[in-house]
């Protein structure tokens, strides 16, 4: 009789161990591995630009000028995979394809360049992105962080 008891009491036990292993499993496989393109599908305006530099000699005016690029344009994400960038004041600023890779952005430029933003923050009218630059100037490499911030 006492065999009998803890054999059923370490059924029951190993039985109720098994409800949060399968209830963890269930919020794991329900959790999305990354950004869904459908999300991003859509008309952005830039809202915040900010330039962390890393490497290079001080460019207060390209800081400011890809701050008015970047301020009041329009980033159009389309279904097809397709994107254009217009510039603040409304002149086309890039065109190419788009795709979505875990939390990446991947933007194939129509000039042969590829640019992959890592995506910091999405809501349903945010987003929030940022890339690492660098390329040569009169004043030697210049290099950094651009975070971009756009509103839906």
């Amino acid at each position: 009789m006492i065999r009998f008891q803890s054999s059923s009491y370490s059924l029951k036990s190993r039985l109720l161990s098994i409800f949060p292993i399968l209830f963890g499993l269930f919020i794991l496989s329900s959790c999305s591995g990354g950004i869904e393109k459908e999300d991003l599908v859509g008309t952005w305006i830039g809202t915040d630009f900010n330039f962390e530099q890393k490497e290079g000699g001080e460019m207060a005016a390209m800081i400011e000028g890809g701050r008015l690029l970047h301020e009041d344009g329009k980033l159009e994400l389309n279904e097809d995979g397709s994107f254009r960038i217009f510039a603040g004041k409304g002149d086309l600023n890039g065109l190419g394809t788009w795709e979505v890779s875990g939390k990446d952005l991947i933007m194939n430029y129509d000039v042969g360049e590829v640019t992959k933003y890592e995506i910091l923050s999405l809501t349903s009218d945010e987003l929030i992105t940022k890339h690492e630059v660098s390329f040569e100037s009169p004043l030697g490499n210049i290099a950094g962080t651009i975070t971009l911030t756009y509103k839906r």
